[in-house]
């Protein structure tokens, strides 16, 4: 009975590992229809705009900051932006993934404003360089996150600690606060829906098309003989 409790167990652990993967790095598919702004730290005009399309966002692996948002291509084999973000929250988890500011003057693309994974009351707001923040504010009259346009949210593979500030409409800069959003953040609705990606699911798209399945039936069939072994020795045992 031991040996069976133990196979058992295993494959426990292969279903628990593989669901931490998939919520980890809260990545996830987003399409957009128009084009949109994301914090681009390293360009002059502290911002990146992304055409109309599909991208990734999922959340840089690391334990000691959860508020590290990395923007690519759907193959991941183009990184547009690495963000920095604060915590942000919202009253009630949907499948709306992605809250923008209001719509910009003049038809330009619409910035940012925070990421929330599908299900989650918690989320990420961007933070713009301090010369984006300033203007983003004055033109959605909201306040807007900011930091220092010199600073490096990622050098090397060390998480640099960046210190927040708040853009005003008026222009004036003061102490990051999350408070000072809330009342905001109440009267957001507008969002685009976003595709939670599993890493089982990225594992697969990843195979080349001609690959053949008779790898994998093999190891099936090889599974189901280790069980099939496993519990006739725990039959006999109870004997």
């Amino acid at each position: 009975m031991k040996k069976v409790q133990i196979f058992a167990g295993l494959f426990a652990c292969l279903a628990i590992s593989t669901a931490h993967a998939d919520t980890w790095n809260k990545k996830t598919k987003v399409t957009f229809s128009a084009p949109v702004q994301i914090p681009g730290p390293h360009t002059p005009s502290g911002v990146i705009s992304l055409g109309a399309g599909s991208y990734i966002f999922k959340l840089v692996d690391s334990a000691s900051n959860r508020h590290i948002v990395q923007v690519t291509n759907v193959r991941e084999n183009r990184v547009y932006s690495t963000i920095l973000a604060i915590p942000d929250y919202r009253l009630n988890a949907s499948s709306k993934t992605v809250m923008y500011f209001s719509e910009r003057k003049s038809g330009a693309p619409m910035a940012i404003k925070s990421w929330f994974y599908p299900g989650d009351n918690f989320g990420q707001r961007f933070v713009y360089p301090k010369v984006k923040a300033v203007e983003i504010a004055a033109a959605v009259n909201q306040p807007v996150p900011s930091h220092a346009p010199e600073v490096k949210v990622i050098e090397r593979t060390k998480i640099v600690e960046v210190p927040v500030y708040i853009q005003t409409p008026a222009k004036q800069e003061v102490a990051y606060a999350p408070a000072v959003f809330e009342k905001h953040d109440a009267a957001d609705t507008a969002g685009e829906d976003g595709e939670a990606v599993k890493e089982a699911d990225t594992a697969a798209k990843s195979l080349p098309r001609t690959a053949s399945p008779l790898p994998f039936f093999g190891l099936m069939g090889l599974l189901a003989v280790g069980a099939s072994l496993a519990l006739r020795r725990a039959a006999a045992q109870l004997r």
